[in-house]
């Protein structure tokens, strides 16, 4: 019952400081043409050859049997056996699960940005089994095989110690022995590749690319460039968000009615300056937030996106475009939330609330608006790279409250050098 009062409840604006910036139009249009679509393939630690592939699709559904392989309903893979001693194969990542890909060319001259979904697939090579290696094959012991692993899916270090144990083996009785076609193909690899191995920062990408939080820019030198307005707000929505409203109530000193704390108490300081992307990102947050609230309970997977006639009504105040936009983005084909989404949106909303507050946010309004615990919020601020710690004294007098209120407030900062949480590792048995 308390709840629904909670929810129900209206919450005026409270004034603030000043902020409008001029906006540079530019025509978006989004392009999903009919047969053949692009394809961006990364190859890490391999040279990629110019050699050409057979392309083939699978799909991802019965429904989708019959159509052109889109990105949206096939899975793609490229194959090829041109090279003398190496197969090549491009398939889809285990980290592209939860990610769409797109190419996007910008026409200056007529300042539009056409953008085109893309499949993203990741080069492999293996040594071609001919007769000579098929007889060493069986042969070839466990040693032997783990060696071979190293070969191709070793870091830097493995496959230099693995390369001079082999450059030694082919001197035997101090005569040089011939190298099979396996081991010319495998060195050669190895030196065209010495330039392009994965570096520490680019696997630390990698890794969080895969995980539910907004993409960081890992080489930013302020806190600033860590998470830009256009990696929370795609630009295809972005131009979508209403802020004039708000601007005209604020600076006519009239009411402006929410639902939630964190918009309700930031909406006039933010509205009477010149900051409009800050602006949107509120604008943006408070709709992230009254999608959460409309979403229904789906059991274990978490929640689930109601009907859209439904989903219309509740909340009727947005454009029918930027909700459809914003459902798309937050949940999967079947119109879902299982935890990774419902993470996603968690940590984007955290990531939106950093961005209004200038990187150092009290998490007290988001997480009662999330009705959440500090326990649970401070795990989403974390995962963002952000430090999670008490109110200092300077925070708590610019913010205006008791020492008693500020004692249960958290404060959330994001800092350089970032500090993300490690992956646990499993217990050995």
């Amino acid at each position: 019952m308390a709840e629904k009062e909670h929810r129900s409840k209206k919450r005026k604006s409270q004034s603030g400081g000043e902020e409008s910036v001029s906006n540079k139009k530019i025509k978006v249009t989004y392009n999903e043409p009919n047969g053949q679509q692009p394809v961006l393939v990364s190859a890490p630690g391999l040279q990629a050859p110019q050699i050409p592939f057979k392309a083939y699709a699978k799909p991802l559904s019965g429904k989708s049997s019959n159509g052109d392989p889109k990105p949206s309903t096939h899975n793609l893979l490229l194959h090829s056996d041109q090279h003398p001693r190496l197969d090549y194969t491009a398939a889809p990542s285990s980290l592209d699960q939860h990610q769409s890909h797109y190419i996007a060319i910008f026409d200056p001259a007529s300042n539009k940005l056409d953008i085109t979904p893309a499949h993203h697939l990741s080069l492999r090579s293996i040594p071609r089994k001919i007769s000579e290696d098929s007889r060493a094959a069986k042969a070839r012991s466990f040693a032997q095989q783990r060696e071979q692993l190293g070969k191709e899916f070793g870091t830097k270090k493995a496959k230099k110690a693995i390369a001079s144990k082999t450059e030694n083996a082919i001197v035997k009785d101090g005569k040089p022995r011939a190298k099979t076609g396996a081991e010319t193909a495998v060195l050669e690899a190895m030196a065209d590749s010495a330039t392009t191995t994965p570096q520490k920062e680019q696997i630390e990408q990698d890794l969080l690319a895969a995980k539910p939080i907004p993409k960081p820019n890992l080489a930013a030198d302020s806190v600033e460039g860590v998470y830009t307005f256009n990696t929370l707000v795609p630009p295809t929505e972005a131009r979508l968000v209403p802020v004039k409203d708000w601007q005209e109530k604020a600076r006519a000193n009239q009411e402006i009615m929410f639902s939630h704390r964190f918009p309700a108490h930031r909406v006039n300081a933010v509205a009477r300056s010149d900051d409009m992307l800050k602006l949107k990102a509120l604008s943006y947050l408070n709709l992230l937030l009254e999608f959460h609230d409309s979403l229904q309970n789906a059991g274990r997977s978490g929640k689930k996106v109601p009907k859209k006639e439904i989903l219309s009504k509740k909340i009727s105040a947005w454009p029918e475009q930027l909700v459809d936009a914003v459902r798309r983005r937050f949940s999967n084909q079947q119109q879902e939330l299982p935890k990774w989404f419902m993470d996603n949106l968690y940590t984007h909303m955290c990531a939106l609330s950093l961005y209004v507050d200038g990187w150092a946010t009290n998490t007290t309004d988001l997480r009662e608006d999330l009705k959440m615990e500090n326990k649970q919020i401070t795990v989403y601020f974390n995962e963002l790279g952000c430090k999670v710690g008490a109110v200092t004294e300077k925070e708590r007098e610019r913010m205006g409250v008791p020492k008693a209120v500020a004692g249960s407030m958290r404060m959330a900062r994001l800092k350089l050098p970032l500090e993300f949480p490690k992956p646990r590792v499993a217990r050995k048995r």
